[in-house]
């Protein structure tokens, strides 16, 4: 009897041990946050580097910068909830747009998106030629939405700010 039990007590504890944990929703919930929060301000301090970079060179200020960021307390952390980034240059401007976490029933998704932004950019002497496009944020980090809706390469790298810096000046 004594050898049933100790091996039915070791199949109990490979089980659950083998079981995969869920982190507890809430702890879920700040780290999603969290991440939005470190992305997002990663973001817009990058862009703003580049502009500023750009200033200092010219000695002036041609690139004009404005940002806005509606945070949200989450258990003492300040986290953006959505946000704005407008670069100006002339007639022209590109603004980043984040649209906060998706929600399910007032929650946020345990899963996918973190985070959604739009990427415009537009020039006042061609105003019907406004051109944008979708990004998404993953825990991964930024991602081009494709025309299907679905997550494709990673996006918002050096190279792509820098070409959004050129297209502003140009």
């Amino acid at each position: 009897m004594r050898d049933w039990v100790r091996r039915m007590a070791d199949q109990a504890q490979q089980k659950v041990e083998a079981r995969p944990r869920v982190p507890g929703r809430g702890n879920r919930e700040k780290v999603l946050f969290e991440q939005r929060a470190q992305h997002v301000k990663g973001l817009y301090q990058r862009l703003e580097m580049l502009s500023q970079a750009v200033n200092q060179e010219a000695s002036g200020t041609p690139i004009t910068t404005q940002r806005t960021l509606k945070s949200k307390n989450l258990g003492g952390i300040d986290v953006p909830d959505s946000g704005r980034l407008v670069l100006k240059f002339l007639d022209r401007r590109i603004e980043v747009v984040v649209n906060p976490l998706q929600s399910v029933g007032g929650r946020p998704a345990p899963i996918g998106e973190v985070a959604t932004a739009s990427v415009i950019l537009y020039d006042a002497d061609d105003p019907s030629g406004a051109d944008w496009y979708d990004i998404v944020l993953r825990e991964d980090g930024w991602h081009r939405r494709t025309d299907s809706g679905k997550v494709g390469a990673p996006a918002l790298t050096e190279k792509d700010l820098k070409r959004l810096i050129e297209w502003l000046l140009l």
